[in-house]
């Protein structure tokens, strides 16, 4: 059985050195001039002509804000930011801004977001699909950012102000965490998505639903979700995507466990825990 769980490493191993949502692509000419879209997966970015434009940031500039405060803020401003960007909450931002007024403008200067303006306020804050997806993108595995996307991948179903996230980039398939915006007047809509390998980001002049729309037409090779983005997934439910076909899966981390009895050199200790392995081959593997 030992050789049959190294074999099954070797290709977990093989599977995660693999862009694992190599299948998901862009197709710029399908997106509306309403909508700008950038997705960068495996060091490449696809985007939309008018990516670069910088338009309202809405509530994602909370990332921005974010940012700082976990590096540079106080204990307890810290503890506040992860709730922040769950459920979008607008006092949080405006009490931390107070606090640290240089937070958004010393994060766009460190990050070189050349398409991204403060003017002032978090909510007034402009910036990019580029800007948004590359910071994300480069934020993502560090340690001090993660209450950031601990709040994304588990963003509540209604935000603070009683409006929905269950839009845009939440839809695309793969997707691991999110965080949204909207105008006051619900007439301009923004999501930034992270996932294994990819980040995406869109904005769109229009409601929720043109957003998702725009944002799933451009996207090739992935079926949407069809359940709430916030929602957390259980053992035996996930999929993993091939092109157009999902296949049942379980995460690297239920793998180490499932084979711990039978890996004495640790070897699954180089397998992320969210990289998604086909239910099939693991099977092959008997639980310890």
């Amino acid at each position: 059985m030992r050789k049959i769980a190294a074999a099954l490493l070797s290709f977990t191993l093989a599977l995660s050195a693999a862009p694992a949502a190599a299948a998901i692509t862009l197709n710029p000419g399908a997106v509306p001039s309403r909508t700008q879209i950038t997705l960068q997966i495996g060091g490449q970015q696809f985007s939309t002509p008018n990516s670069g434009e910088s338009r309202p940031a809405l509530s994602l500039s909370k990332l921005y804000l974010g940012h700082w405060v976990l590096h540079h803020g106080a204990p307890e401003d810290k503890a506040k930011v992860e709730h922040m960007i769950r459920v979008s909450d607008d006092g949080v931002a405006s009490q931390l801004e107070r606090t640290y007024p240089s937070a958004i403008p010393d994060t766009i200067a460190a990050f070189g977001l050349g398409q991204t303006r403060h003017n002032g306020y978090w909510g007034n804050t402009s910036t990019s699909s580029n800007d948004v997806a590359r910071f994300v993108a480069e934020t993502r595995n560090d340690p001090v950012s993660a209450p950031l996307f601990n709040g994304m991948a588990t963003a509540s179903p209604v935000a603070a102000d009683g409006y929905a996230q269950d839009f845009g980039t939440a839809r695309v398939a793969g997707v691991q965490g999110t965080k949204f915006g909207w105008s006051d007047d619900r007439n301009v809509h923004a999501t930034v998505s992270y996932g294994p390998g990819f980040t995406i980001a869109a904005n769109t002049y229009g409601t929720p639903a043109a957003h998702t729309a725009d944002v799933l037409g451009a996207i090739i090779g992935a079926p949407v979700i069809p359940t709430s983005p916030g929602a957390p997934s259980s053992p035996g439910t996930r999929e993993l995507y091939l092109g157009s076909t999902s296949i049942p899966a379980i995460t690297g981390a239920e793998l180490k466990a499932k084979v711990a009895c039978q890996d004495p050199h640790n070897l699954r200790q180089v397998i992320p825990n969210e990289l998604l392995v086909p239910t099939a081959l693991s099977d092959a593997v008997p639980a310890c």
